[in-house]
């Protein structure tokens, strides 16, 4: 691959002691763009996945709905690349699994008490409360009519952005003390447990019900913000069957959300449930 600097050129097949019963196809550079990039690159080139992407600094890395995501040195940078993972009416779940096979990976590393690592619809990581983990997925119909697909994660392994309009954590904070490679093997072993659960898209049930087992903010205050711009108010009810999340409005309307960007809210202490009699 032209006009990087990389550890390596070629696909690497490592194992860890995080995972020593699976080898792991991995793509382990210096620097890139994107992992997200490299890896849809492989797919168009006819890689056909399961593959890491992991970089030790992106120049161009991106977060959900276009946003910069912060890459410097010290964290981990890694994308997963799936060809045909699943039916297209089924993709729409993938969110739900990859962030629960993150949570999952990491909250098996030393140091950090499990209880803590929790998960913020619908795909963030959070550690003691605060976002660890972003996750980004895309996807492209390839040359062939393949459908190729990348879940991206940027882990906030030594540092995270100073200027976040939310509650940001580290690892390193958290009490981890592993190496980057140890949060890789953790993060795809998480990863590749939660792909297995799922099983191309026949067993979200069983997702949905670990997934709410370490979300966070069900029953709270919270905001929804839409991919239009507008903003609703309510309270975290659920997920529904099929993943989307369930808002219950001041009235008692229940509304169903398949996207946006959740904030928790403190409750009002004169209202039940956080709200207003």
């Amino acid at each position: 691959m032209r006009g990087r600097r990389g550890r390596s050129s070629v696909l690497l097949l490592s194992v860890s002691s995080t995972t020593r019963s699976a080898a792991v196809r991995r793509l382990a550079l210096d620097e890139v763009g994107s992992t997200n990039s490299v890896a849809l690159e492989a797919a168009r080139a006819g890689d056909p996945g399961p593959l890491w992407v992991t970089a030790e600094r992106q120049s161009a890395g991106r977060g959900r709905r276009g946003r910069t995501w912060v890459s410097e040195r010290g964290n981990l940078y890694a994308s997963l690349l799936l060809i045909d993972p699943a039916p297209v009416a089924a993709l729409s779940n993938l969110p739900l699994v990859a962030a629960l096979g993150a949570r999952d990976g990491l909250a098996r590393l030393r140091g950090l008490d499990p209880d803590t690592v929790e998960i913020k619809w619908p795909n963030d990581v959070l550690v003691g409360g605060g976002k660890a983990v972003g996750i980004l997925l895309e996807s492209e119909r390839l040359a062939n009519g393949r459908q190729a697909v990348v879940i991206g994660c940027g882990v906030n392994v030594a540092h995270g952005p100073t200027q976040a309009p939310y509650q940001v954590a580290t690892l390193r904070s958290a009490g981890v003390d592993a190496s980057l490679d140890d949060v890789f093997f953790a993060l795809a072993s998480g990863m590749r447990q939660a792909l297995d659960i799922w099983s191309s898209g026949r067993h979200f049930a069983l997702i949905r019900e670990r997934w709410l087992g370490h979300a966070r903010g069900v029953g709270e205050p919270c905001r929804v913000n839409l991919p239009d711009g507008s903003a609703i108010s309510g309270l975290l009810r659920d997920l529904d069957e099929n993943g989307r999340l369930i808002l219950e409005l001041p009235g008692g309307e229940l509304r169903l959300f398949s996207a946006g960007d959740l904030f928790l809210l403190p409750g009002a202490p004169n209202g039940r449930d956080g709200f207003a009699n």
